[in-house]
């Protein structure tokens, strides 16, 4: 076998890493081929499967996506011809016979050439107007986004079960109504369908941001995706204010990842962070982006989130953040619909732009809101502030009330130190 790019890596490794970062291109590909969502899911599995079995023994591919491809495609095909429910579907599927033994596009891989990416036509199809509006940004997350259903849940602010009823009930629509998960053809309806690929996508880009859970308090090939998805619909629309609010606002944010973190990947506050290692190049980027945006009259929530961070992608320090701004930016936000965590933010703002009993205040008015009473960053800002105001036994409570609903072992070391840090000093 001719030497790869992957020799001297365990195959395991690699194989996880593809996981990571290729499964939903992976599934949207075989999707596009057989269109059938729960069969491209099987034979991706199952190649995932003999690619465990068979690399160990004679190597990891050149091109480890164009094989598990071709090795999924030829899966589809058997359990085709195995299963009598499948056969029956046949006609309907985009199957061909000739693609089982080598699909083109995997033999352009094979010789060094890029398989065709589906994922953006992925995403458009899971905003069919026939998809429930609640079901499609978690079919986009689960199947586009490559979250898992608990990390799709915590994306949504929903129960595990909730969620699962969703993908089944939109996956069962999409089944029975024979609905293509392919780009619109019309202009019309692929700008009607944009503010949920927009949502799906900044949902990934959060997940990547702020794991919910896991060890890493960050996950880059999430961010990375999000980011590679948000340039390639910059690209198909460089007018759309939106769009170019999105990825200013995930470049931003992006931009402060190096300071994020310390030496044992525990998150680091934004009020502690060194600024001077934040990406230059992608806050230069992110403030031509967002200074456009807002210039157009299509501006929206996206693009006054961008104007938020990049309010704190220029202030030199912590203390010099024009938190007027800010606070003025967030009720704008409000003022376009109400978004628990968005008040939960304004809040926060309110307490660092006047005073933090204020911002104490306006926080206690949303602990009987439902879609926070299980969110732990709003605890923690609870506890933040009742340290701040000289109310120890409080932020105690709240401190370990956010540690109990914390995931991310990240989160949890920093949650664990703040909680010490207050208990040593009592």
């Amino acid at each position: 076998m001719e030497p790869t790019a992957h020799e001297g890596r365990p195959t395991g490794d690699v194989l996880a890493r593809v996981h990571r970062e290729e499964h939903s291109r992976l599934l949207a590909t075989l999707v596009r081929r057989v269109g059938d969502l729960d069969l491209a899911e099987e034979a991706a599995q199952e190649a995932m499967e003999t690619a465990l079995r068979t690399w160990p023994e004679r190597g990891v591919p050149r091109s480890p996506l164009a094989w598990l491809t071709t090795v999924a495609t030829r899966a589809a095909l058997d359990r085709v011809r195995r299963d009598a429910v499948h056969a029956r579907r046949l006609a309907a599927l985009h199957v061909q016979e000739g693609a089982a033994v080598a699909p083109p596009a995997d033999e352009a891989a094979l010789r060094g050439e890029d398989l065709p990416d589906e994922r953006l036509a992925m995403l458009m199809g899971c905003c069919h107007p026939a998809i429930a509006p609640a079901d499609r940004i978690a079919l986009m997350l689960r199947f586009v986004g490559a979250l898992s259903t608990a990390e799709v849940a915590q994306a949504l602010l929903v129960p595990v079960p909730t969620l699962q009823a969703r993908i089944t009930r939109a996956k069962r629509r999409i089944r029975g109504a024979g609905i293509p998960l392919t780009v619109p053809d019309s202009p019309q309806e692929r700008a009607r369908r944009l503010p949920l690929v927009l949502t799906a996508i900044s949902l990934v880009f959060t997940e990547g941001y702020a794991a919910s859970s896991g060890d890493a308090p960050i996950r880059q090939e999430l961010t990375a995706e999000a980011i590679r998805l948000g340039r390639i619909l910059h690209r198909l629309q460089p007018e759309a204010a939106e769009v170019q609010g999105l990825l200013a606002l995930m470049l931003l944010t992006e931009a402060r990842a190096p300071a994020r973190q310390d030496a044992e990947g525990t998150p680091i506050p934004l009020e502690e962070q060194d600024r001077s290692v934040w990406d230059r190049d992608a806050l230069s980027e992110g403030l031509a982006l967002v200074q456009v945006a807002a210039g157009r009259e299509d501006a929206g929530r996206f693009t006054i989130q961008a104007a938020i961070a990049a309010v704190h992608a220029e202030a030199a320090t912590f203390e010099a953040t024009d938190w007027e701004q800010i606070l003025a930016l967030y009720s704008l936000l409000l003022s376009r619909g109400e978004d628990p965590v968005v008040r939960m933010n304004r809040a926060i703002a309110l307490g660092r732009a006047r005073s933090p009993r204020e911002g104490l205040d306006a926080l206690r008015e949303l602990e009987g809101e439902p879609g926070l009473a299980h969110h732990h960053p709003f605890h923690a800002a609870l506890a933040m502030f009742h340290e701040e105001t000289g109310r120890p036994e409080r932020a105690v409570a709240a401190w370990q009330r956010a540690l109990e609903l914390a995931d991310n072992a990240a989160e949890q070391r920093f949650l664990t130190a703040r909680l010490a840090r207050l208990e040593g000093a009592g």
